[in-house]
């Protein structure tokens, strides 16, 4: 009886030092995930979002919110496209704010979909400094950064 016991024993421990395939590269470590930005424009558009609505546990404004995740640059071209835009909000693009959204690389930018209350769509290209960590253009697809 100890001995197919024993051998089941020996089965499982080689089982669990064996190598488990990652999908990586051919060494078997992990092929890198290629980092988009896509985290920080989710977490930049919730606290915008929040902003705008008065909500949240931040009590910033909007322009606060703006001003911690997006280049001075770009925070002067939504103020310039916000002017040529008075009925629309220059992050959202329009006059609604969204419900919700989701993100998705689009090679070196981020492509949001935003989700009016009335069912409408609208699609946000962001474009993020990997390396600081800020936003740095922000468009409507296919128009030139903004």
């Amino acid at each position: 009886m100890k001995q197919p016991l024993a051998a089941a024993a020996l089965a499982a421990l080689a089982l669990a030092a064996a190598p488990v395939p990652t999908g990586g590269t051919a060494g078997g470590t992990p092929a890198p995930v290629p980092d988009c930005g896509k985290a920080l424009v989710v977490q930049f558009v919730g606290a915008y979002r929040d902003a705008v609505l008065g909500e949240g546990p931040t009590g910033r404004t909007p322009s606060e919110i703006r001003a911690l995740y997006l280049t001075p640059e770009l925070n002067l071209r939504l103020d310039r496209w916000a002017g040529e835009h008075p009925a629309a909000d220059p992050v959202f693009r329009g006059p609604a704010v969204p419900v919700r959204w989701s993100a998705a690389c689009a090679g070196d930018a981020v492509d949001l979909t935003q989700y009016a209350a009335d069912g409408r769509t609208r699609h946000v290209r962001y474009r993020v400094q990997l390396a600081d960590q800020y936003i740095d253009g922000l468009a409507d697809p296919g128009t030139p950064d903004r």
